[in-house]
């Protein structure tokens, strides 16, 4: 599905349910106002804040999380495209043909870290990664290769290599970082509890205030959806850029 698409259908999603939570409260509170023997606005408005104020510490804390991830992973990406470049620079110590080698399987890696990053949002497959792995065994190789003829560029040459290919790994490991299912599975069920119990509290007084729990319902269906594209970056309407990797100039090999 289309990502835009999808998390449009998330937000909606979101919303309907909210939606209905607020109407199932206000019946079943015009209900109770019906039956009961006397007020009970004082204990609904207590458990009324008591619900607000944990969903605010739920939501503040997934968010805060969510957005440092996503952060996190757009930092790698300029580290990953850093440490291309001067890989690519560092080749220049070799002797041709490795230098050649060393930089044209730069270019290469490059331009492969880059293409599947439109499916990202399906995973990656095993034939990627396998990609990838081949792709790092001739990079390592054309600059031990190169270092063995000149091995004075042994360090100069080998570190900003193997940040390349560390950082390959740094990106898969923060990519499988979410928040657990039990986590968003809480913020949804005390999101649904609050909007449920504002309505309840609006049936026992027999006004709906729609603008006000329909704007707040809107609301935190909106940092849920927030929360839930955030941490998940290649699959929602938030996506990581791609535009240090691509902005990498690569000279064109001599001869």
């Amino acid at each position: 599905m289309n990502p835009i698409l999808q998390d449009v259908s998330i937000a909606l999603g979101l919303l309907v349910v909210l939606m209905i939570a607020l109407e199932s409260g206000y019946q079943a509170g015009r209900r109770s106002a019906s039956v009961a023997d006397g007020p009970a606005g004082g204990q609904v408005g207590a458990i009324q804040g008591a619900i607000l104020g944990l969903l605010a510490l739920l939501l503040g804390f997934s968010f805060a999380g969510a957005a440092t991830r996503f952060m996190e992973r757009q930092d790698l990406i300029v580290r990953e495209a850093n440490a291309i470049g001067t890989a690519y620079l560092r080749a220049d110590l070799l002797d041709e043909p490795h230098r050649a080698e060393l930089q044209a399987a730069l270019r290469r890696y490059t331009h492969d870290r880059i293409e599947p990053s439109a499916r990202l949002r399906y995973g990656i497959d095993e034939a990627e990664l396998a990609k990838f792995e081949l792709h790092h065994a001739q990079i390592w190789s054309a600059a031990t290769t190169g270092i063995d003829a000149r091995p004075a560029s042994t360090l100069a040459v080998l570190n900003p290599v193997n940040d390349v290919i560390d950082l390959h790994s740094t990106r898969m490991a923060a990519g499988r970082k979410h928040l657990p299912m039990l986590v968003i599975g809480l913020l949804i069920a005390c999101s649904l509890l609050a909007i449920g119990i504002i309505g309840y509290g609006c049936g026992l007084s027999g006004r709906r205030r729609a603008p006000l729990t329909v704007s707040l319902s809107i609301l935190i269906g909106t940092a849920l959806w927030t929360t839930i594209d955030l941490d998940h970056p290649r699959a929602g309407l938030m996506q990581l850029s791609d535009a240090p990797l691509g902005a990498l100039r690569f000279e064109a090999p001599a001869g």
